[in-house]
């Protein structure tokens, strides 16, 4: 999986999908003077009931569609265009996440 020029790892849970950047990953966070950057190895969770959360931004949601899937927070989306959430042999659970 890539998203903003990161690759991602992933797995599934019994409550959706987890998505661990293979390499640290920097992000500003804050707004002018309050900014400051996080540094690290990046988690991502994309809920079984469309919610998604990530420590640096907090909790969002996220969707599906035949272009690829989306992860959406007040400061942040990430998308993962042409690309497909898939763990076999685990259930899929983007059909309940359509955008």
């Amino acid at each position: 999986m890539v998203a903003d020029g990161h690759e991602y790892d992933v797995t599934c849970t019994a409550d959706g999908y987890r998505l661990a950047s293979k390499y640290p990953v920097s992000r500003m966070v804050g707004t002018g003077a309050g900014s400051h950057l996080v540094e690290g190895r990046e988690i991502l969770y994309l809920g079984r009931s469309c919610d998604a959360y990530t420590k640096v931004f907090g909790y969002g949601s996220w969707c599906w569609a035949n272009g690829g899937f989306f992860a959406k927070f007040d400061r942040h989306h990430f998308g993962f265009p042409r690309q497909e959430l898939a763990c076999l042999p685990e259930p899929s659970f983007q059909s309940n996440c359509g955008c």
